[in-house]
């Protein structure tokens, strides 16, 4: 028997974090979605020290933060084994084999299993969830839970261009069976996805700064200001009507430079750049080791956790001795960024109204200390004679840009193929991994 349900979700999954909005099936009874915010790492184990939870303790489970705690195993076509595998923060001190994105190597994110793991994990944890607070325990043993999902992902630029159809043919060829193992009973989830919406990485975040409004944009403008840009007599309003934008989309693994040119994603004009702040961090740790200071970190995951944790009174030498070593490779990043957005301005910076920061790395460190002067400096130098606003947007907000713009994308071709199936004779003309609405223009050519 199964029990079936309708999950709706945005996911960006970057090289770093995961960051994600799933909610149940449209209408009144929907509820809030869940926020999802966990690290791009999973732990694969071939036995289990830890102890399942009883059933008895599922509803209580379900109230902390489960996605980070996630025990899973899988059946699927698109998962070369069906070895159990730790979730988020668990991961990172599990006595496993812990698999995080390569941010060296040439393979796509398209091409690791670790996307997939990472999409399909979050849609089972979710499934799990809305039926225990539905019903105040597991499901029986012999019953699986049934999903029909829809989710928004998004890839780095260059990878976009090359592989989104693939990308979400991948999700929707059959079903996807997830086990999850926290329960003494274990719960299968079997997942059918009914659409997939693949965008370039950055431009779902421009969705996302469109829709925060006026309340956004005067913060940023007097952010700029007060670094000296006067932008007299330039408003909000201004900037939010400008149709000739550049993105700046710093990641753990790349930075994206998602362009529109009259309101459009222009594929031809955007680019990544291979380095994020995973890059900073992993030249980081090569420094120490070089230069015989042992830092006793074994990932650039458990670096960057530590960094975000801020320090202990005892540890604090020991923090802003490892803090130089990643200043250091920080202001190399910074000046590397910046002269890949003055290629990208040789080609449209003539016409360029605005340009954005963002991105879970822009937020990072030190990050902003170095790079926003190096831009604001790159602008100037390109486009003397007519500066435009680069605005950077604040940390508390900009790591999550692109995840809610996805989730904007997945609920707006939710809703318009609920108008299309109630509308007698209208057929509807998306493909698998294209979004046609222009609504969302750019999200997919």
């Amino acid at each position: 028997m199964t029990i079936s349900t309708n999950l709706t979700g945005g996911i960006d999954v970057g090289n770093g974090y995961v960051k994600g909005l799933i909610r149940g099936p449209l209408g009144a009874d929907a509820g809030e979605a869940d926020v999802i915010d966990l690290p791009s790492g999973v732990a694969l184990i071939t036995r289990s020290n830890a102890l399942p939870a009883p059933d008895r303790e599922a509803p209580g489970r379900m109230e902390g933060n489960f996605y980070n705690e996630l025990d899973v195993s899988f059946s699927s076509p698109l998962i070369g084994d069906q070895y159990r595998r730790l979730f988020g923060v668990r991961a990172l001190s599990a006595p496993g084999a812990f698999e995080e994105f390569d941010v060296i190597g040439h393979r796509s994110k398209a091409e690791q299993e670790l996307s997939k793991i990472l999409v399909m994990g979050a849609f089972a944890a979710k499934a799990l969830r809305d039926h225990v607070r539905d019903n105040g325990s597991l499901p029986p043993v012999d019953e699986a839970l049934s999903v029909r999902a829809r989710v928004a992902l998004a890839l780095p630029i260059n990878e976009y261009l090359s592989h989104r159809t693939s990308y979400a043919s991948e999700f929707m060829s059959g079903i996807h069976t997830v086990t999850i193992h926290n329960f003494e009973t274990p719960v299968t989830v079997k997942l059918r996805f009914m659409d997939v919406q693949v965008i370039p990485e950055g431009a779902s975040a421009q969705y996302a700064i469109t829709a925060q409004g006026a309340p956004l944009m005067d913060a940023m403008l007097a952010d700029v200001r007060r670094r000296g840009l006067a932008l007299e007599g330039i408003t909000s309003s201004d900037v939010l009507a400008a149709q000739h934008t550049i993105g700046i989309d710093v990641g753990e693994g790349t930075v994206n430079f998602p362009v529109f040119t009259a309101g459009q994603f222009n594929a031809d004009a955007s680019t990544t750049f291979k380095k994020g702040y995973g890059t900073v961090l992993t030249d980081a740790l090569k420094a120490m080791r070089d230069r015989g200071f042992q830092s006793g970190f074994t990932s650039r995951k458990q670096l960057s956790e530590y960094l975000h944790a801020g320090p202990s009174a005892l540890k604090r030498n020991f923090y802003e001795r490892v803090m130089g070593f990643v200043d250091e490779e920080t202001m190399f990043f910074a000046k590397e960024v910046a002269e890949q957005f003055g290629r990208v301005l040789a080609v449209v910076g003539a016409t360029t109204e605005v340009a954005y920061v963002y991105g879970g790395g822009a937020g990072a460190g030190a990050v902003k200390e170095y790079l926003y002067s190096a831009l604001l400096a790159k602008a100037a130098e390109m486009n003397s004679e007519d500066s435009f606003p680069t605005l950077y947007l604040d940390s508390s907000y900009s790591r999550h840009l692109n995840r809610e713009g996805l989730y904007i994308a997945a609920e707006s071709v939710e809703r318009k193929a609920h108008v299309t199936a109630a509308t007698p004779g209208k057929r509807s003309t998306k493909r698998a991994g294209v979004t046609e609405d222009k609504e969302l223009s750019g999200t997919a050519v």
